[in-house]
């Protein structure tokens, strides 16, 4: 039984990196509490599965209507889907990582991702006339545009609430150091 817990535990770190899993720890000080956000873990967990069959049709419709688009938007269109694939596959990895070992670099990124490239990006796919938009790119451009706004509100208050925890950390951190080091000098004198 006990290998089958230690290969459970070595699987769950390696889909999910930087998780330790520990049964039956009771976490007893503010400084220990888990501050990973479910709501964004779960939007991530249903974008990831849905990125798959987003990036799918994004990819056959464009092979579909490549014919049909001016030599200009034929290439600005394949670079923009080029650049979303890249920018998806980059966000969702941080938003995992950031989120499940609350680190602030990595989910920042992933806000700033979401924010300022993909949302802007998947703005222009999904409302633009001039891309000649197919029923099927439209349903899966509202659909994902669905999981970034939740992600952007969502990632707002997580990237808030890991910061301040992360802050408060520090300077117990520094209040101890400062103690510590107090205390060492009045002893040497």
């Amino acid at each position: 039984m006990d290998t089958v817990k230690f290969a459970a535990r070595k699987v769950s770190e390696v889909v999910f990196p930087g998780i330790k899993v520990s049964y039956g720890y009771k976490f007893s000080r503010k400084s220990e509490e888990v501050l990973s956000s479910l709501p964004l873990q779960m939007c991530l967990y249903f974008n990831v599965n849905y990125s798959v069959l987003w990036i799918l049709i994004r990819i056959g419709c464009l092979i579909y209507k490549f014919q049909n688009l001016s030599q200009m938007y034929q290439i600005l269109l394949t670079t923009i889907i080029f650049v979303m694939i890249i920018v998806e596959l980059s966000r969702l990895y941080l938003g995992y990582i950031g989120n499940l070992t609350e680190r602030v670099p990595e989910l920042a990124g992933f806000w700033l991702l979401t924010l300022f490239l993909q949302f802007p990006l998947q703005c222009l796919c999904t409302f633009s006339t001039d891309f000649l938009i197919l029923p099927w790119e439209r349903l899966t451009d509202t659909i994902t545009m669905i999981f970034l706004i939740f992600e952007i509100f969502i990632g707002y208050f997580a990237v808030k609430t890991i910061t301040n925890h992360q802050a408060l950390k520090f300077k117990l951190q520094m209040m101890k150091y400062n103690a510590t080091n107090t205390n060492t000098e009045t002893s040497f004198e």
